[in-house]
Formats: C-alpha cells, structure tokens, sequence
C-alpha cells in the first residue's frame, strides 16, 4: 500500500467505502454505515446531493479555474456577496482558502497586518482556549490545543512561546472552575482576562475561540453570557476576536453563524467544512468592515492564500451548497430536526450508567461519559459492526481523557433516521459494557 495513512496498523480495521447516498457510506461489501459525524463535520448535505452534482459539472465544463491575480471570475465575488449578506453583521469582506487550518492561520496574519498598518508593531501573538482546535499547522496548533495533534511538537524548538499559555475553557459540565450553574459568576472570563493581562495585552494581537467546541471537548455549549462578557474583555484590551466557525458555522447550529445566538460579532469569523460540503476543498474568511477597509487601502501588497485560493470550481460548489441550504433546508428545519434529536438521546440513552452528561445546539450534540478515551478502540469498531461511524473527541473530560462521542448528522436526516441513528448508537453501548 502506498498511500500514507496517520499511523502503523491504523488500516487493517477500517472498512473500505465505495459509494455513498444521503446519511449512509457503502463499503466495498455492500453493508451500509451511518455517517454519525459527517465526515469531520463536513459532509452536512449528505453524500452525493444531486443538484450539487449537478452544479460541479455545469461548472467544470464553464470555468474550472481562473488565478485571481490574472483575472477576476464572478464565483468568488458572488459567494463574498452572499455570505456577507447571510452574516448579517459587521462583516464587509470575504477571502477564500483551501482548508481550516489554512484559513485559521489566514485570519492570525490578518490581524497582525491590521496591527501593524496601525502602528501596533507589538501586537503579534494569538492566543486560544484549553480543549479546543483550530487547525493543524505548527502556528494554529500553537493557539489552540488539540493535545493529540501537538504531541511531536511539543518541547521542540518548532513550539512557539504561545504554546503554554491558555485561556480558561467554558466548560460548564466539568468547570475547571468547580462552579455549578447555580454559583457561575462567569469566573472562567475572569479568570481568561487575568491571563490575557499576566502575559500582557499589548502583545496580543487575538483571542480564538469555538463558540460551542466541536470536536476536542464535545459540543461545549458556553454560558449564555459568557460570549458577551468575552468580548466586552477583549475590546477593553484593543484584542481581536476571532471566531472560529468551521464546525458551528452554515446551519450547524440551526443558525447561519454561532455568534449570533449568544448576540454577538467577532472581528474575523473563519468558516470551512460545511462550505464546501465535502464535494470541494473550500474555507474563508469573513473580516469585519473596519480590519477589511484598513487592510485595502494599503499600498502593500497583502499575501495570504496559495494556488486554489478563491478559484471558481470550488467557489461555485460552494454557491449551489448555500442555494441548497436556502431553498431545500432553512434553519428552522435544522433547530427542529436538532430539538428532536436531543430528545431521543436523552430518552434512550440517559438511563446508561457511563453516560454522564448529553449535550448539544442544533445538529451539534455529544455523549460524554465516565470511560476512558481508549474504548474508543472498541467503540470504533462496535459502531462498524452495527453499521453506523462513530466519532470519538479527543481533550474531552475533567482530565482532558474520557471517551465522548460527537454526533453532527448531515442536516438532510430524517427523524426515522435519527431514531435508528440512536438506536445502533444503544447497540455500541450494549456491545461494550
């Protein structure tokens, strides 16, 4: 075999796929699987949508690629448009990426360009949360902190000074704080804040943040007002707010974007997956009027981007996954689809001893529980014998090692699908205690 998977005899145990249809991935046998998670969280209109299908052939016979600094195309300008229409907020700009991990280092250079047009020279580190992920390149790995992705970085000279330093996560199930729901003061802000200030203000540039953490912790749904109270922080301190919407982002929530339940606006909002959908490699940017403004009118020249970025194939794909979410799967259908999802995984589930906590928005929900993460190994397969993939966090739990499963279905679910869904999900369990 010669193509390179993450590690030694991850292979053997994985079913091979060679088709899929809506929620379901067929493998070489013909036993169906049900996609739990999308994908990673991508795939949130099904596999092989037929008017997305039919949007990339009409598109490769018209205009497959175009380099943007030989020529403009109407795709990438159209997409700008819509999201920045969809946003509803301080957003005026739009910038388009190949990947997450792309666009989230995208955004960082972004806002150490905006700091430096403005004579803030000093102004160059980024932080984030603990439990979080945003990206896997040596710079977003530096910010966040997705212990499994950092492992053969950490300690090394590639580990950057940022790489120690966290903010407290909003975690309100297992609050580092040790606060209940009852006593919560917002201390984890307080508590981000008084980092923010030890390590000095002036050097940072931006905070990350996942508006519900995805998956690293499990759908950690935050406070009501604790995006608020964040942001309120940040701006007393001139820090930019980045928000990382690659997962929460394009309906996953049942809102276009995260940050407008918890009534607020980042500076810079980073979106992927969901995107593209999983027919194209696509992320963007979406920059707030005053960074976009000042960033146009310089003179010097701003590179961020490489040879895919903003091309029309995947700009294209991108516009027929919005016509789709507009005009066959508005945000109403998903919150609905999501409320009875969470029904029945408390209704058949909470009665499991290793469960300990169901949580969730939208289509974004997890099962935390009292194992540790190495069942996954058992978990993993059980899922295949049932036919369904299940997707295992990675920093979830007080000690950052319980096993907690994420569950994102494509938003094209039926309530008989999520009711088998949860059914084979209780199958696992069974299997494994």
């Amino acid at each position: 075999m010669n193509y390179m998977y993450p590690f030694k005899g991850f292979t053997p145990d994985l079913p091979k796929v060679v088709s899929g249809k809506g929620i379901w991935l067929f493998d070489e046998n013909g036993k169906g699987y049900i996609d739990s998670s999308s994908g990673p969280m991508t795939v949130n209109l099904g596999h092989c949508h037929p008017i997305v299908i039919e949007a990339i052939k009409n598109q490769v016979e018209r205009l497959h690629f175009a380099y943007r600094f030989h020529f403009r195309s109407n795709e990438p300008e159209a997409l700008s448009l819509r999201l920045i229409q969809l946003s509803d907020d301080n957003k005026r700009y739009a910038f388009f990426l190949n990947g997450g991990s792309e666009a989230s280092e995208a955004a960082y250079r972004i806002a150490l360009d905006y700091f430096r047009y403005k004579g803030q020279e000093d102004k160059v580190y980024a932080l984030g949360r603990e439990i979080t992920n945003h990206g896997n390149t040596i710079q977003s790995l530096s910010y966040g902190d997705d212990q499994a992705r950092r492992h053969n970085l950490l300690g090394s000279p590639l580990d950057l000074v940022t790489s120690s330093v966290k903010l407290t996560p909003c975690y309100c199930f297992q609050c580092p704080l040790d606060k209940s729901s009852d006593s919560c003061q917002l201390e984890c802000v307080t508590e981000s804040l008084n980092t923010i200030d030890k390590f000095g203000s002036e050097r940072i540039a931006c905070v990350f943040i996942e508006p519900i953490t995805a998956s690293s912790g499990g759908a950690l749904v935050p406070h009501k007002k604790y995006m608020q109270a964040l942001k309120n922080g940040l701006k007393e301190r001139n820090i930019l707010l980045i928000a990382d919407e690659i997962v929460t982002g394009l309906g996953r929530t049942g809102e276009w974007f995260n940050m407008k339940t918890w009534g607020v606006e980042s500076d810079i909002t980073v979106i992927g997956k969901g995107l593209g959908a999983g027919f194209s490699p696509i992320s963007g940017l979406l920059i707030s009027e005053e960074i976009g403004h000042l960033l146009a009118s310089q003179s010097t020249p701003h590179f961020i981007g490489h040879t895919y970025s903003g091309n029309p194939l995947s700009t294209g794909v991108a516009l027929s996954v919005l016509d789709v979410l507009t005009n066959e799967i508005d945000m109403h259908a998903i919150k609905a689809k999501g409320e009875y999802f969470g029904l029945l995984l408390n209704e058949m589930l909470s009665n499991i001893p290793c469960i300990v906590d169901i949580r969730g928005q939208g289509l974004l929900w997890a099962l935390e529980t009292n194992l540790h993460q190495s069942m996954s190994a058992k978990f993993i397969p059980s899922g295949h014998k049932h036919g369904i993939n299940l997707y295992a966090c990675r920093s979830s739990g007080k000690y950052k090692d319980s096993l907690t499963l994420l569950f994102t279905p494509p938003f094209i679910i039926t309530q008989h699908e999520l009711y088998e869904l949860v059914s084979r999900v209780r199958k696992v369990f069974r299997d494994n205690l």
